[in-house]
């Protein structure tokens, strides 16, 4: 197994679950792996049934995480101490959104950015500048300081997804890394 997928498998494991899921207050609907229904048909090609979803893989799971959320976000571009957080970032948030909160706390790092949800040379440049400027640490910090004020955001613009705050913020700080890193 690879270290890209060790991530994902990782990942699936500790934040999204191994079996099937349909929480009333999701807004993704039914999940298997952490994977829409609608991820699912998007990735097949054809819309699906919520008991095609139960019937996924984990092969076919690690393929779409691999394709759509790390390969298709670029994850692969950042510096390393940096990919499990942003990718984690993709699947939770989707890919743009996660690009977006990466640029806006390496702006709050000092290094303001226009924050299109790319993930380019720029992104990606000033991200492994400022790693060794001031240690991964400082950066990943940021990053999870920014993390938990868009789950604020989200709270505030829909109660009902506070039935997800606790886990949110675990997962959120599971990310950080330990002084020295």
């Amino acid at each position: 197994m690879d270290r890209i997928d060790q991530i994902i498998s990782a990942m699936i494991a500790k934040w999204e679950g191994t079996g099937y899921s349909d929480h009333p207050a999701d807004r993704g609907g039914p999940t298997k792996f952490g994977i829409t229904g609608r991820t699912l048909g998007e990735y097949l090609g054809k819309p699906v049934t919520p008991d095609q979803v139960k019937a996924m893989s984990w092969q076919q799971a690690v393929a779409i995480y691999r394709e759509r959320y790390w390969f298709g976000a670029n994850i692969d571009r950042l510096p390393e101490e940096l990919q499990p957080v942003i990718f984690d970032m993709a699947v939770n948030h989707g890919p743009g959104t996660a690009v977006r909160l990466l640029q806006h706390a390496l702006g709050d790092l000092g290094r303001p950015m226009i924050g299109d949800g790319r993930l380019g040379k720029i992104t990606t440049g000033i991200a492994a500048g400022l790693i060794k400027e001031r240690g991964a640490k400082a950066v990943v910090d940021a990053i999870c300081d920014r993390r938990r004020a868009y789950y604020a955001e989200i709270i505030a613009h829909d109660p009902s997804q506070r039935a997800f705050q606790h886990g949110w913020l675990e997962r959120c700080e599971s990310y950080r890394l330990p002084a020295g890193g």
